[in-house]
């Protein structure tokens, strides 16, 4: 597949982020997410490669973090001849103790925008891929959904603060469910072209 897309992908905090990490599992593991969504990233991107389409790690630092505001100047300013999409990847969390939240969830700036589409399309292959609760797509003023200057979404791939999912979160296996689910909806997108 030739691609039609330059996908800016952000893997989401940074390993000096404050919280951003599940209380001890039984078995006394904890997932952090920052290393989540880069093991993430990592995979998916690879998958992209394989498949002859476009990606961009906009956060390849692991130590410290990137503020927002320096993500969205990064991707503002990528110079490429295809057109840019915005793609922040994350895990969920429900506070800082273990909870009953789990599920998928997609965002974006605003409804009735080709960001919203771009939402439900990675929504829809999230839900059916991973098979977990679809908790929808929401609006949200985050800062890198509302600054860039592209369709920009942010997906929430379960709660890491769900015992359950926070298990399956940390299994290589569910990890390349995921990012497959990922492709499928980049996959969806690319075939569409910008009519998505």
């Amino acid at each position: 597949m030739i691609g039609k897309f330059l996908w800016i992908i952000d893997n989401g905090h940074g390993k000096a982020t404050p919280g951003k990490r599940s209380p001890l599992l039984d078995d006394g593991r904890q997932l952090l997410e920052y290393e989540f969504n880069r093991d993430i990233v990592s995979r998916l991107m690879a998958l992209m490669e394989t498949d002859g389409l476009s990606s961009h790690n906009l956060v390849p630092e692991v130590e410290g973090d990137i503020s927002l505001s320096v993500r969205v100047d990064r991707a503002n300013k990528m110079q490429t001849p295809l057109q840019k999409l915005y793609l922040s990847i994350h895990a969920n969390a429900a506070g800082d103790e273990w909870s009953n939240a789990n599920g998928i969830e997609t965002f974006c700036f605003r409804f009735a925008s080709r960001s919203e589409r771009l939402a439900k399309i990675f929504q829809s292959n999230l839900v059916t891929t991973v098979g977990w609760r679809d908790r929808g797509v929401k609006e949200a003023d985050f800062y890198v959904l509302k600054y860039t200057k592209m369709p920009a979404i942010l997906t929430e791939n379960g709660f890491y603060s769900n015992p359950d999912q926070c298990g399956k979160l940390l299994s290589p296996e569910w990890r390349d469910y995921i990012a497959q689910a990922h492709l499928q909806a980049i996959r969806e997108t690319e075939e569409a072209g910008y009519n998505f």
